[in-house]
Order: structure tokens, then sequence, then C-alpha cells
């Protein structure tokens, strides 16, 4: 009972040394299988097509620091750790994402294939359109964007079958000189954009200056007329002036009316000495109610009563708030106008490279030790497999054979 499994394990190890024996018995058709396969695929992978990858690094771009409009708000608010949300989780919203696209962009390659004619190096038919490049050309294109913005563009073209040493590095030069071309494309498509908007954003500031100029006119003519009518220019200083005035005239009129009241006891009520201290008071007093009412002035420098003083001053901030908004919103238009005239003009590059593409050192394909290894690999386990089967077959066969005769 405890060997019960003993026969059907002693015939699988016979089965399995019967072919073993059979696979070492024709141990030379097996090194002769593989040594031909591996001569063939060594002369094919001598001959194959080459590919050589050339890559160019790009600095994350930098944000314009010295913008002050409402898009340069945005943008610094999307720089804050909360709204980066989505590029922290890979759904773009970065200005490195955002230049990737660029360089995926249609464009770019259009440019790209009648820049360096490569529809005819794709080998797109003459009666077909460039366009055709363009699928080819981006399936040979790899653009990567990494966590820290830093973006590498990496291009991969090859040879014809058994190429010569000059191909290989007229192929090596070609792509780097590809490679770096989406840079310079980048670039310029960039600088399209920028000026662009710089040219938008200038022509709706000359407006806005215009209209604003003409309101603060309006202003100005409005804080004149007010000044005209109320003759008041600098009212916190003439105030200062009034009530300083008012001070001393109240004073005066206190000592004429203290030495009215001393000379009644010297002399009689009607006298000369008398009528002069009241008149003098009487004319004090006229002086004072015109400062104040506003009532009998003599039409010079101030006649605002100090009644109607929080009523004028609120009118002359208003005048005054309208006027200094105005120039404000002037000197703000006048920066961004010139800002965007400056962006308008200018020509730096608005993208900077941090490794520019070199010509390759090594091919990208075919790796030639790595296929040799595979195909001896394969090609000695296919011969062996084959071996063991078609003795297994034969084995199985002649079993079923001699059955019936027995």
């Amino acid at each position: 009972m405890a060997a019960h499994n003993t026969p059907f394990d002693d015939s699988t190890l016979e089965a399995g040394r019967f072919l073993l024996q059979s696979v070492w018995q024709k141990r030379k058709t097996v090194a002769v299988f593989t040594g031909a396969v591996t001569v063939v695929m060594l002369i094919y992978v001598l001959v194959m097509p080459q590919t050589f990858t050339s890559t160019v690094s790009l600095l994350p771009p930098q944000q314009e620091k010295n913008s002050m409009g409402l898009g340069a708000l945005l943008q610094g608010a999307s720089s804050l750790p909360m709204f980066d949300i989505g590029s922290s989780l890979g759904f773009g919203g970065r200005q490195s994402d955002i230049f990737a696209e660029i360089l995926k962009s249609q464009s770019v390659a259009e440019s790209l294939i009648v820049m360096h004619d490569l529809a005819r190096w794709f080998g797109i038919p003459e009666d077909l359109s460039y366009r055709h490049a363009i699928k080819p050309l981006q399936e040979s294109t790899e653009v990567e964007v990494n966590k820290n913005g830093i973006i590498r563009v990496s291009v991969t073209l090859g040879t014809g079958f058994l190429p010569s040493s000059a191909e290989i590095d007229s192929v090596k030069r070609f792509t780097a000189a590809v490679t770096n071309d989406y840079v310079r494309w980048l670039d310029r498509v960039n600088r399209e954009k920028l000026i662009s908007s710089a040219r938008n954003s200038r022509m709706f500031v000359e407006e806005e200056i215009k209209r604003t100029e003409s309101e603060l006119d309006s202003a100005y003519q409005r804080l004149v007329a007010f000044q005209r009518k109320n003759k008041s220019v600098y009212l916190e200083k003439q105030m200062e002036a009034a009530l300083s005035g008012a001070a001393a005239l109240k004073e005066k009129l206190m000592e004429a009316r203290a030495e009215l009241g001393i000379k009644r006891r010297d002399f009689a009520e009607g006298s000369r000495i008398i009528e002069q201290v009241q008149a003098e008071i009487d004319a004090l007093s006229r002086q004072y109610a015109s400062l104040s009412t506003g009532q009998g002035g003599d039409g010079e420098d101030f006649e605002v009563p100090f009644q109607r003083v929080p009523e004028v001053a609120r009118e002359m901030a208003g005048h005054l708030r309208d006027v200094k908004t105005l120039e404000q919103v002037i000197v703000f238009l006048s920066q961004q106008y010139y800002q965007d005239r400056v962006q308008e003009a200018r020509d730096t590059p608005t993208v900077q490279v941090l490794d520019e593409a070199v010509p390759a050192i090594q091919r990208t394909s075919p790796r030639r030790a790595a296929w040799m290894l595979m195909t001896v690999l394969f090609s000695l386990l296919a011969s062996v497999l084959y071996i063991m089967t078609n003795t297994y077959l034969r084995a199985h066969s002649g079993k079923n054979t001699a059955a019936p005769s027995s």
C-alpha cells in the first residue's frame, strides 16, 4: 500500500531518461541547428538597420515676475502648493506640461518635416502630402517631463540595411540636428504667442489710457470748478489759517469788551471814548460772524463758513479721490503699456537648454549581444523540444502498432 505510486514514478523517470538519451544521441543535430540559426542571425544583425537616439534637456520655464496684469496674479496663485494639486497627480497644469504639448503639436512636426525633408527620409511617396510623415516623426520622438519640470526630448532615427560608416555618422548628426530643432521651433512658437499676446494687451491698454485720460480731464475740470465756487484751494491749510484768525479775533473781542467795562466806570455812556471802544467791538464782532456764517465777507481768499466746512470737505475729498484714483490708473496703465511694448519688441530666447543634443556615441538598436544570446537560447530550446517531441511521438506510435500483433 505504501508503494502504490512507484510504478507511475518509475515509468515517468524511465520516459525522461529515454528522452534525454535521445537528445544526447542527437547532440550533433542540436549543435548544427543551433549554430546554423546563430550564424543566420549574426549575419542579419550585422546588416540590419541601426538606430541612434539624441536627447536634449530643457530647464523648467520661468514665470514672468514683472508682469502686473490679472494673469500674473493668477499665475502667482497657481504657484502655491494648493493650486498645484493637478500637476502633482499627473494632470498637468504646469508650464513645463504646456511646453511638452507644444513639442508634440502638429505645427512643430510640420515645421520640422519641411525644414529637414523628413517626408523623403521616412519614405513617403512624392505624390502624397508631406503630412503623412507626421505620425512616423511623432512615433520616433519621445517627450518626457519629470517631477521637477525638466523637459527631455529624444529623437530616434535609423539607417538602411548594411550601413556604411559614413551613413552611420550622417544619421547620428542628422538625429542630433532634428532634436535640437525641436527646441528652436518650440522657442519660435512660444515667442510668437508671447508677441501676439503682448500686442493685443498693448492695443487694449492704449484704448484704456485714452479713455482714462479723458475721464481724468473731466475730473480735473470738476475739481477746479468746485474750488472756484467755494474759493477753497487747500482746504486744510485754509481752515488752519481761518481758525487761527478766528481765535485771534475772539481774543481781541474779549479784550475790547473787558476794556469797555473798565471805561464805563470812568466815562459817561455817550462819551467819545466809549463810542470808539464800542465801534471797535462791533467791527470785531462782524469779522468773527463772517468767519462763522460766511455772511458779510469781503470776497477775498477764504469765504467758506464754518457751518459748511464738513460738507465742503466731503465734496472736496470726493473730487480729490476721483482725481487721485484716475492718476494712479494712468500710472499703472502706462507701466503696463511700456512693458507690453518691450515684450512685443524683445527677441530673447524663451527656452533655456540644459543639455544640448549631440550625436549619439552608441547605437540604440540592435543590441547585438542580447540578440545573439537570445538566438542561441531559443534555437537550442527549440531543437531540444523538437527532438523530444519527435522521439516521444515515434515511441508512442510504435507501442500502438505493436499492441494488435500481440
